[in-house]
């Protein structure tokens, strides 16, 4: 019993958001050698859009705007909504096609800063 659940825990695609309140900031990982903090004071808006098994994120901070792209992100916004994320980030490609689970999957995030 103990070892199917290990090969079920391996089979699964890596963790995309973390949930943790209270939070101050959130940090998006765009690349393993990119990282943004966005504090939670700084966001204005989020918006949440979907079609043909994908769906879009977008966040927007004072300074910068933030597109997600991904399955199953509705509860990521609800958690966002809660100032409850401690971090996101994209999952590998590789495991892009494993089951979401209720936590959803990350396929790409992309950071603009706004112009002044």
């Amino acid at each position: 019993m103990k070892s199917e659940q290990n090969r079920r825990s391996t089979a699964s695609a890596p963790t995309s958001w973390q949930r943790e309140a209270p939070c101050a900031c959130v940090r998006i990982e765009t690349s393993p050698q990119a990282t943004h903090l966005f504090p939670y004071q700084h966001l204005v808006s989020a918006f949440l859009s979907g079609g043909n098994g994908t769906e879009t994120l977008r966040l927007s901070f004072s300074s910068h705007d933030v597109e997600i792209a991904g399955r199953n992100l509705r509860p990521l916004l609800l958690a966002l909504q809660d100032f409850a994320v401690k971090w996101l980030r994209a999952v590998p490609q590789r495991y892009e096609q494993l089951a979401a689970g209720e936590d959803g999957v990350i396929t790409s995030i992309k950071v603009e800063e706004v112009a002044a």
